[in-house]
């Protein structure tokens, strides 16, 4: 469960001032917070996402008379459409990467969460990967303690699961299935493989980290799925993941297709069957979804 935070800790995340949060609260009506036992404001995960949506659209050009007694959802119709990937927010990655640099769980998902509700899938997507590039990043500076990457990592695979379930599929679609392989257990870009599907109306058949091969061609052989999708984050000479492949072309029927996630150091000591196909980044994926099944 999120924890409320107070008004200081809310002003940090939305770049508003107490002042100004106070008189948005008490004269125009835009939020209502919960109190604490000793009076003090408290916020929740919702209360920092419909402020920060009000923000932009103040940002942007509106009026707070324009938004008094409006739904969040209203709020987010109100969002000017984002036109690709190349309109990051960079101050909402700045303020993610703080959020990681600092450690503050509870921040770091508040932030997330709030991608995913006011930005369109693929810009959404854009910003998740960079925070769980840089949390990868921090880790391996030695910047980021173990304790602290696990943490913020099951942070972001809560948010984007969330996320995901949030997303209504279309009945009349095949699922796709969703997996790593053996030894694999870094399902973050799984994950984000699976809101994308979902955001294209696509329903899922989620494996999840670690399947043995034959048992999972066998279970998506029974399931009528369209696809098996599959991430790839490490490989090394000789190891399982080659063998898993194998095992994977041999075992599912060819009328099922294999595409396989994954980045070039990756795919540096595999040999990949012809059937599958390979995607190097999410744009790739979510175009090939399109391509594939959209009519």
């Amino acid at each position: 469960m999120n924890r409320a935070i107070d008004i200081s800790r809310l002003s940090q995340l939305t770049g508003v001032n107490v002042s100004t949060l106070r008189s948005w609260e008490t004269r125009h009506a835009l939020i209502t917070p919960s109190r604490s036992v000793g009076g003090h404001r408290l916020y929740s995960a919702e209360d920092v996402e419909r402020l920060m949506l009000v923000k932009g659209l103040i940002d942007s050009g509106h009026r707070l008379s324009e938004l008094r007694g409006l739904t969040t959802d209203e709020l987010k119709q109100l969002q000017p459409a984002i036109s690709s990937a190349g309109a990051l927010d960079r101050d909402m990655v700045i303020k993610l990467e703080r959020a990681v640099d600092d450690c503050d769980v509870e921040a770091f998902g508040m932030l997330l969460r709030f991608v995913f509700a006011a930005s369109p899938p693929a810009l959404a997507i854009d910003v998740y990967g960079h925070a769980i590039r840089y949390i990868g990043q921090r880790w391996q500076e030695g910047r980021l303690g173990v304790g602290g990457e696990h943490r913020l990592s099951a942070k972001a695979r809560d948010v984007v699961t969330a996320a995901t379930s949030a997303l209504a599929p279309a009945a009349h679609r095949r699922p796709i299935a969703f997996a790593t392989l053996g030894d694999e257990r870094h399902e973050l870009g799984l994950l984000a493989g699976a809101y994308l599907a979902a955001s294209l109306g696509h329903r899922m058949i989620y494996f999840g980290a670690g399947m043995p091969a034959r048992e999972l061609a066998a279970d998506v052989a029974g399931s009528q799925a369209a696809l098996l999708v599959v991430s790839a984050v490490h490989s090394v000479p000789g190891g399982s993941l080659q063998h898993d492949l194998v095992w994977l072309d041999r075992g599912l029927p060819e009328e099922i297709p294999i595409w396989i996630g994954a980045h070039e150091a990756t795919l540096a000591h595999l040999v990949v069957p012809s059937r599958m196909v390979v995607m190097r980044d999410y744009a790739e994926f979510r175009r090939r979804l399109s391509m594939a099944f959209e009519s």
